[in-house]
């Protein structure tokens, strides 16, 4: 008795302790976290732990999430998971700087009103007006607020960089300064001498204006201010070397660059009243002395193009030198391109890597090797502008080329290796005081580039409608996401997309595949016999002369009866094979799941077995 009391108090105790550790646990341990996936999915990246790091002020985060709401066999459920651990993750690393709040919003509640006006997106999931929410609202000491409206399965590489992003703007109070830098009239330019009138400000301008501010610099500058997080250089030309100083000096101290450089600027103003002036024009920008310190070339000789991405310029010709990207030409880890639809460039050259300057290329725009080719830049400045010669002109030759790239490095060296040039001879007034020459970089450098400056111009991607802007291709979102990508923090540039959760079980996919190719066959003969049956039922089912009267000898009826007999055994013959197909699919699911199921368990059993014989087999010896 004392025994049977004692046996039954200890599995009492135990199973107190077992509840006792489990609750204990799940508090105590919640700050021990250790991440074993293979690509480190609820892990943050430097970047990210950086930007945390780095916090001088508390950021408060909502999740709003309908978890009653979320559809059965939906992947919603999955993913909020994935998102509310992740959250964890960023509050876990900000130590007290980041406060996650998680507010689930059933049905018709206040949240759901809060939610909304907060900004996020319900979608509904049936009639009666349910709506499912899930995304986060973050909010800084001075009532900022950032808004991700609904995070989107399809979106899961860019999970990190979405919600980085989020909390670095609300760490940031300034507004982003663009320092804008073109020889082209992107403002509207000198009045037209026939009308008085100015030109049209280019809508990109507006485009860009409606998140950052915009800051026009001159070609004759000496310096660039401290305050301004990205030049923008659009087609440089005639720069001085003061000028072309000031630039270099300004990526040397960390400054970000978007240049836009173009081996033939197709909207280049010209005289209209000097054809001859027009024809001799230089229409090549010139950073050479940069280009080649930031490590890429680009031959004002060469213009790239894509046949099979050639855009439709009159009827029945398409110019290759005038493209349309999309697909496989957008790099889709890299976040300012991969939710793109179409980019589109006019005569655009291309990037070459120079060897041994340890700048690191990536190419965010790119031709294909079905139909990447050049042409000579020289017969567009000859004033040629037959879009058919054009398209002659044209050669394919397979080679891929990059009209874009994301260039980066730890350091470079300053183009003007003899210090600040020296000003121009008679100068007015004394010289302005330069900061200390920089002859190589302390910090990492960050630039795009892009082999076209064609790109921005309102033809190519734009129509106005009143105030109004209707974009009609990427080209201003992505110029748009380049300049919020550059003025963010190196750490955040850095960030890269992340490979997601939901991975396919890749051998049950292979085994279903070969048992679909071993009965296709079988399958594809039979609906073809099905065809020619129908085909002849229908011939012999077709009225005679007169509206709706069938005229069948006996022969023919005979025949009609037959074939449909035969419809029915092949028709039958075919719900087999596709039931055949079903049931070895769902047997393949079956034994894989017994096998994935009882193997570690069993493994484990026979381990206990051989170790408790061993250990018998020990003690009598």
């Amino acid at each position: 008795m004392g025994k049977k009391l004692f046996s039954f108090t200890g599995l009492i105790t135990a199973l107190v302790l077992f509840i006792a550790v489990n609750s204990v646990s799940e508090s105590a341990l919640r700050q021990m976290r250790v991440d074993l996936t293979e690509n480190g999915l609820y892990s943050l990246s430097e970047g990210s732990g950086n930007i945390l790091t780095k916090l001088d002020e508390p950021i408060d985060l909502k999740f709003y999430y309908s978890k009653s709401s979320a559809p059965d066999g939906s992947p919603i459920p999955a993913y909020a998971q994935r998102v509310l651990e992740l959250l964890e993750e960023y509050e876990a690393k900000a130590a007290d700087m980041v406060r996650l709040e998680i507010i689930h919003t059933e049905p018709f509640s206040e949240a759901e009103d809060i939610a909304t006006q907060a900004g996020l997106q319900g979608y509904p999931i049936n009639q009666a007006g349910d709506r499912l929410f899930f995304g986060l609202v973050g909010t800084n000491s001075v009532d900022d607020t950032e808004v991700i409206p609904f995070f989107e399965p399809s979106r899961e590489s860019s999970l990190e960089y979405d919600i980085t992003q989020m909390i670095y703007r609300l760490s940031t109070e300034a507004r982003t300064v663009i320092g804008v830098l073109s020889s082209l009239p992107m403002d509207g330019g000198a009045p037209d001498p026939r009308t008085g009138r100015p030109g049209q400000r280019w809508a990109i301008l507006d485009y860009i204006s409606q998140t950052q501010e915009v800051r026009n610099l001159t070609a004759q500058l000496t310096s660039i201010d401290e305050d301004v997080d990205v030049l923008m250089l659009v087609h440089p030309q005639g720069l001085t070397d003061s000028a072309l100083y000031a630039i270099d000096q300004f990526a040397l101290r960390g400054g970000h660059i978007l240049a836009f450089v173009d081996p033939h600027s197709w909207f280049q103003p010209t005289d209209p009243s000097d054809p001859r002036g027009a024809m001799a024009a230089d229409r090549s920008s010139h950073l050479e002395g940069l280009l080649t310190a930031w490590g890429v070339s680009l031959d004002s000789k060469s213009i790239a193009g894509d046949k099979t991405k050639a855009q439709q310029v009159a009827t029945g010709v398409y110019l290759p030198v005038f493209v349309s990207l999309d697909g496989d030409c957008l790099n889709s880890d890299d976040f300012t391109t991969r939710d793109l639809a179409q980019i589109r460039l006019l005569t655009p050259g291309f990037f070459e890597t120079l060897p041994d300057t340890g700048v690191e290329i990536d190419p965010l725009l790119q031709t294909t090797s079905e139909g990447a080719g050049t042409m000579d830049a020289t017969m567009l400045q000859m004033g040629m502008s037959d879009p058919t010669r054009m398209a002659d002109m044209f050669a394919v030759d397979g080679t891929p080329t990059s009209l874009a790239v994301r260039i980066h490095a730890a350091s470079i060296q300053s183009a003007f290796a003899d210090g600040a040039p020296a000003g121009p001879e008679g100068e007015a007034g004394e010289a302005p005081e330069l900061p200390e020459h920089l002859g190589q970089s302390s910090v990492p450098f960050h630039a795009v580039l892009v082999a076209d400056s064609d790109i921005l111009s309102d033809q190519l991607w734009v129509q106005r409608m009143g105030p109004y802007l209707a974009p009609n291709a990427g080209n201003g979102s992505f110029v748009v996401n380049i300049l919020e990508n550059l003025s963010g923090s190196s750490d955040l540039i850095g960030l890269r997309s992340r490979e997601g959760f939901a991975r396919p079980f890749s051998k049950k996919i292979e085994l279903e595949m070969a048992a679909r190719e071993r009965l296709q066959t079988k399958q594809d003969e039979l609906e073809a016999e099905i065809r020619q049956t129908e085909d002849r039922l229908t011939a012999l089912q077709a009225p005679g002369e007169n509206a709706g009267e069938l005229l069948l000898d006996e022969e023919q009826a005979k025949e009609l009866e037959s074939l449909q007999a035969t419809m029915v055994q092949q028709r039958k013959e075919s719900r087999e094979v596709r039931r055949q197909l079903n049931s070895e699919i769902k047997a393949l699911g079956t034994r894989l799941k017994i096998f994935n199921t009882l193997l570690i368990p069993a493994l484990l059993l026979i381990a206990a077995l051989l170790s408790a014989i061993h250990n018998k087999r020990a003690r009598k010896a």
